[in-house]
């Protein structure tokens, strides 16, 4: 009987083991099975990201003026206006300008420096004229100082104002 006791013991110490043996040990996550496709799957929509729009930089265009003249003529005058109506429309009102008279070479140095200096006047009086701030426009003049024409019609292109932002 010892002997069955033995036997049965050593069924149950060996039963008892395995039973810890597969309670303790873990069972690795089953993944869940991939769901059934129909062979095309739609991108997932991108999120939407507002952009502003970047403001295009107002231009105040060349305008040129006719010989010994400092008098705005229909085209330099509509250039102007669509100037005046961009830098309306601009987010920043705080603008600066710098208006630069210039002339061909012909006359004195100093005439030309007082005609460009008048010309700058003139683009300036007439774009404070359609409301832009005049404490914001300053103006100089470079006389015959770059001129590069050396017939009537790049004189033309001499007798000018440009202007560009400060």
């Amino acid at each position: 009987m010892k002997r069955h006791l033995n036997s049965s013991f050593t069924v149950f110490v060996c039963l008892t083991v395995f039973a810890t043996m597969l309670v303790g040990c873990k069972k690795d996550a089953e993944e869940p099975e991939p769901e059934p496709t129909t062979g095309y799957e739609a991108p997932e929509p991108e999120p939407e990201v507002y952009v502003e729009p970047a403001e295009e930089p107002c231009v105040v265009e060349t305008v040129y003026f006719a010989f010994d003249s400092a008098e705005l003529d229909s085209s330099a005058r509509s250039a102007l206006q669509a100037a005046v109506e961009c830098y309306r429309g601009q987010a920043d009102p705080g603008l600066s300008l710098l208006l630069t008279g210039a002339c061909d070479p012909r006359g004195t140095e100093e005439y030309n420096i007082a005609l460009g200096e008048r010309r700058a006047r003139s683009v300036r009086s007439y774009l404070v004229s359609l409301g832009l701030d005049s404490s914001r426009i300053s103006i100089t003049s470079v006389g015959e100082e770059m001129a590069t024409g050396t017939d009537e019609a790049g004189w033309a292109r001499d007798r000018n104002v440009s202007g560009s932002e400060n």
